[in-house]
C-alpha cells in the first residue's frame, strides 16, 4: 500500500520572498545545470513519447 501524500507547506514572510526573488532571478538567467537539464530532457522527448 502506498504511503499518503504530503501536503506542501505555505511559504509565508521572508521564505516567501526569497522564494519569489530566486524564481525570478532564475528565469531571467538560468543556472547552466538547468539549461543542460532542459537540453536533455528536450532531446530525450522523442524517446519517451513512444509510450504514451
Amino acid at each position: 500500500m502506498a504511503k499518503p501524500i504530503q501536503a506542501t507547506p505555505i511559504l509565508r514572510g521572508k521564505d516567501a520572498e526569497r522564494f519569489v526573488k530566486q524564481l525570478i532571478k532564475e528565469e531571467k538567467t538560468p543556472s547552466k545545470a538547468r539549461v543542460n537539464f532542459i537540453r536533455n530532457a528536450l532531446s530525450m522527448k522523442g524517446y519517451f513519447s513512444r509510450f504514451l
